[in-house]
């Protein structure tokens, strides 16, 4: 009885393990039928979760019709953003393959064009349509017989309430949006009801989170004035001001949701102060000049006005310089900073050794977001030695400095333009008495290659002057020479320059080019091919009948948070024996140029 029982038990199991083999699901494929457009395929098949989850199968037939009459929903929605918007799916599932088949059987019907897009005001009262009923369509993104995407007519929408904003408008909202589907004449017709409230002026400014940071220094940081026609872009710069100090880890500029009865808007700034004290610390190395160490110090809030100090010391084979600043922002005017230096350097080269010291004081004025100004005055004290005009040099300079620069990006562009000129008027003030003025000017083009910008050719050019006294008699170390991370990477350190008995005695101008190809592989990777080319001459222009030296090389960069580590191998083409090695290696932060 009981032998009897165990096989009617088995057979009860044998046949329930068989029937759910029938129904389980080991595999399946996805079918679209009826679609021919590769965009619209590849949008259905991203948003199909039968798709998605097609190397997960359900466990049962069961489960795989109900996974597929889940996307149907899906797949209209996502044809209607195509503007189909007549669509219709059905699906079949089919078991009688050896592998099961989900067919979608798609009918997109026409594509739905826009044929009228009105705006109209929400208030009869308040009627300013004639503030955008001269809008262009093109002004929104749109054109009229064009198909009527949902993500077109949405980003027209906030297109219109940002060009109401820069009119005046900032609390301008759309009150109702009506999208009439015509089946008749399959066409898209779109009314839109603006309530553009009132025009608004800047009113009262509040600051919210200041601790350490004076609401006075906020302050000057304001582009508009108390009365001025609302625009966002005052705002924006004001934003960029604020984060440009370095003493908040967040901003947040907005208006409140009414004005008063004048128009007046206030405005509300809050803050998250960060930490206003930091320490730097960075390597650098070359074959030339060994290891490099870097170390700074500094505090960006020491008074409570923004006003910085900070202290900066470089350590290396063949120089060593410390700099001392104090930076007092928005002196006597906006955007303009006084920075007062005290400089320490020792220099060793194969053309002379130089020890200096200065204090400055310079004016540094932001004329516009792409262009600084800067000048002042010096007093350098500069002893040279081992070279063709040892001695002591007292120098008064007027050093000034004009930077522009339209790049993408600060650490690593890929786009753009930038100039740097330097002017230093200089006067030995001790007899014997002799003037002379240092000029150069560097030009930089950045050009991306590919629509990603993951190829992009650089170039730098650099063209250097001295008027005045004869070459003898300006200090060797103000002298130009060349060979170097910056110019004519592969040549022996410093003595690219005019040559006595193999000895660099320095030029008095120079004309240096480099020529790059970078090319970023992944997001932390890249590689860069380069050629240098120029030299250093003996009159104050340059001789072009004198020879040109060249030097190429490869580098590998390691992007991190704070620019690309890089790492560059020079050889120098027209190596001068008994001068120049084979080769020269630089390591340190950021691209060459």
């Amino acid at each position: 009885m009981i032998a009897s029982f165990s096989k009617i038990l088995c057979l009860i199991m044998f046949i329930a393990i068989l029937n759910l083999s029938l129904y389980a699901v080991e595999a399946y494929q996805v079918i679209f039928q009826g679609v021919s457009h590769p965009e619209t395929l590849s949008l259905l098949q991203t948003i199909s979760k039968t798709v998605e989850l097609q190397s997960s199968p359900p466990s049962t037939n069961r489960g795989l019709k109900r996974r597929a009459e889940a996307d149907l929903p899906l797949l209209i929605k996502a044809l209607h953003s195509q503007a189909y918007y007549q669509a219709k799916v059905n699906v079949e599932v089919n078991f009688n393959h050896q592998t099961a088949q989900v067919v979608f059987k798609i009918n997109t019907g026409p594509v739905y064009p826009l044929a009228s897009f009105e705006i109209l005001p929400s208030d009869l009262k308040n009627d300013l349509t004639s503030l955008y009923t001269n809008w262009n369509k093109e002004e929104l993104g749109l054109t009229l017989g064009r198909p009527a995407f949902p993500k077109s007519i949405l980003d027209a929408e906030e297109l219109l309430i940002l060009k109401l904003e820069r009119e005046g408008y900032p609390l301008a909202k759309i009150v109702d949006r009506e999208v009439i589907a015509d089946q008749s004449t399959h066409s898209i017709y779109v009314v839109l009801r603006v309530n553009t409230g009132p025009k608004c002026y800047f009113g009262e400014v509040k600051f919210l989170g200041l601790q350490r940071v004076s609401s006075e220094f906020v302050s000057k940081k304001i582009a508009w004035h108390l009365g001025d026609m609302y625009h966002p872009t005052p705002i924006e710069r004001t934003h960029g001001a604020l984060e440009a100090t370095g003493l908040f880890s967040s901003i947040s500029i907005t208006h409140l949701d009414s004005a008063s009865q004048e128009g007046l808007l206030p405005i509300e700034i809050e803050v998250l102060e960060g930490k206003h004290r930091s320490i730097a610390a960075g390597i650098g190395y070359s074959t030339d000049d060994g290891l490099g160490i870097l170390g700074e110090w500094e505090h960006r809030n020491i008074r409570g006005r923004g006003e910085k100090l900070s202290f900066k010391a470089l350590m290396a084979q063949r120089l060593q310089e410390g700099t001392l600043a104090y930076v007092i922002p928005d002196f006597q005017r906006s955007n303009q900073d006084l920075i007062w230096l005290a400089e320490f350097q020792r220099q060793t080269t194969k053309g002379f050794h130089a020890s200096s010291f200065s204090v400055s004081g310079i004016l540094e004025r932001q004329l516009n977001d792409y262009t600084r100004l800067s000048y002042g005055g010096m007093f350098k004290r500069l002893r040279d030695t081992h070279s063709d005009n040892n001695g002591n040099f007292n120098l008064f300079k007027i050093p000034f400095q004009l930077r522009w620069k339209k790049t993408n990006n600060i650490l690593d562009p890929t786009q753009g333009l930038a100039l740097h000129v330097k002017i230093i008027p200089s006067l030995q003030i001790l007899h014997p008495k002799f003037a002379y003025c240092i000029n150069t000017f560097t030009g930089f083009i950045y050009l991306p290659l590919t629509s990603d910008k993951r190829f992009v050719f650089a170039a730098k050019g650099t063209f250097g002057s001295i008027f005045g006294k004869k070459r003898h008699t300006i200090p060797p170390s103000e002298r130009f020479y060349a060979g170097n991370e910056n110019l004519l990477r592969g040549y022996h350190f410093m003595t690219v320059s005019p040559l006595h008995d193999n000895e660099p005695i320095g030029g008095r101008s120079m004309m240096i080019y480099s020529l790059e190809g970078r090319w970023r592989a992944t997001e932390t990777w890249g590689g860069v091919i380069f050629y240098d080319f120029g030299n250093v001459f003996k009159n104050y222009l340059p001789q072009f009948n004198k020879q040109i030296l060249q030097s190429a090389g490869i580098g590998l960069r390691y992007n991190t948070p704070v620019g690309p580590l890089r790492i560059d191998l020079a050889i120098p083409l027209h190596r001068r024996y008994h001068i120049d090695e084979k080769f020269q290696v630089y390591l340190s932060i950021g691209q060459a140029f």
